[in-house]
């Protein structure tokens, strides 16, 4: 009689990890958002031309910085 109650006791153990394993695998997966609402963003984001030394008259400026065609390498 212990006997099979060990038996019942272990194989409730396993059913229980199957169980939770399962259900942490199904909860792990990503689900896609469809809220598109703007939040945190200024009402007005339309682009804006950055000025250039043309813009105002008389006005000479060394000419903006150009970003480099490999920004991720750190040497």
């Amino acid at each position: 009689m212990t006997e099979n109650l060990k038996q019942k006791e272990i194989r409730l153990k396993k059913e229980l990890a199957k169980v939770k394993a399962q259900n942490s695998a199904d909860s792990r997966t990503l689900k896609k958002t469809r809220d598109f609402s703007v939040g945190g963003l200024p009402p007005d984001t339309t682009h804006k031309a950055t000025r250039t030394s043309n813009d105002v008259p008389d006005v000479i400026l060394p000419p903006s910085k150009r970003r480099g065609k490999k920004e991720n390498i750190p040497f």
